[in-house]
């Protein structure tokens, strides 16, 4: 079967990355589903994931927005989360995934689906039996989980999280601030967040740092920073 190479990252001069991106079957589930990406893919180069929008928030009126995220096998996924104000419903696509949802383990395949319901406690992480692991989420209200996907994925190709793709302290501050009501971390607990945030995302902000960055909301980065398409199989 042919293979498709995706978001290699493309280089300050125009080259790309050797090693970089990754195969998918030209036939298979995945490549199905980004049939109907509706803009430029974006891509984490520490963690090695890939993510697209499907369904844009205007055109469901701000109803839901849905997405594919793209992981390798083994992936670190997010650290554990709850988002206060919105449902995530997601389908697996392909691979195998592992769910900590509400304190119980779930390993979830293709076709199988989970609706997370709001301030319900979660993560998740592709296990490494498969190469390609993928899924879809509708996320319902839209909230803002594509800006924080961006920006982060954004200050991994600028060379601004660390080897675990975290971001350092004052960054996650001014995150932290911004993303009070939208996408809350379990650790630390959010009260020492809150408080955290309080003092030292205006000093953030004072040095330059925003939770969310336009930059990386632009269609250009993500064109100028990911090759977004190889339909031949790959000679790397």
């Amino acid at each position: 079967m042919e293979k498709i190479k995706l978001f290699r990252t493309i280089r300050p001069d125009g080259s790309i990355k050797v090693g970089s991106g990754i195969e998918i079957d030209s036939a298979g589930p995945t490549a199905a589903v980004l049939q109907d990406v509706a803009e430029p893919l974006f891509s984490n180069p520490i963690t090695g994931e890939c993510a697209g929008i499907l369904v844009f928030p205007d055109d469901t009126n701000g109803e839901y927005m849905k997405a594919i995220l793209i992981s390798p096998g083994g992936a670190s996924g997010p650290p554990q989360h709850f988002h206060p104000n919105y449902i995530e419903e997601f389908t697996i696509v392909e691979g195998e995934f592992i769910f900590d949802y509400n304190g119980k383990e779930l390993v979830l395949k293709a076709g199988d689906q989970l609706s997370v319901q709001k301030n319900e406690v979660h993560t998740f992480r592709p296990t490494d039996k498969y190469d390609i692991n993928t899924f879809v989420v509708v996320v319902r209200p839209p909230g803002m989980l594509i800006e924080l996907v961006k920006t982060l994925y954004g200050l991994a190709h600028e060379g601004k999280l660390n080897k675990k793709g975290e971001p350092g302290f004052l960054q996650a501050m001014a995150l932290a601030k911004k993303l009070s009501d939208d996408t809350v971390f379990t650790m630390p607990p959010p009260i020492i967040q809150k408080i955290m945030a309080s003092v030292f995302a205006p000093i953030a902000s004072w040095l330059g740092y925003h939770a969310i960055y336009p930059e990386y909301i632009e269609d250009g980065f993500w064109f100028e920073r990911v090759e977004q398409y190889v339909q031949e199989p790959s000679k790397i």
